[in-house]
């Protein structure tokens, strides 16, 4: 399995939140959602991040390596 580089903010930001989240495809590139939003498909990689999960798309996994708080949707804030 891909192995990814996640950030201290976005495990941070997932445990505190206390949901599941993925990185999905939108128009600007990869974005982090909640599944309540995007719900995971079968070929995502399912990354254990506390008592939570963070689902990578099986295509975006295939262009980073890197997960950080760039992916984090601005207008929820």
């Amino acid at each position: 399995m891909k192995q990814f580089r996640i950030s201290d903010s976005v495990l941070n930001y997932i445990k505190e939140q206390k949901r599941d989240y993925r990185v999905c495809t939108s128009c600007g590139g990869a974005i982090l959602l909640p599944t309540a939003i995007k719900r995971p498909k079968p070929s995502d990689i399912k990354i254990p991040v506390g008592d939570n999960y963070l689902y990578v798309s099986a295509m975006q996994a295939k262009y980073i390596d890197i997960i950080d708080d760039s992916m984090l949707v601005s207008y929820l804030y």
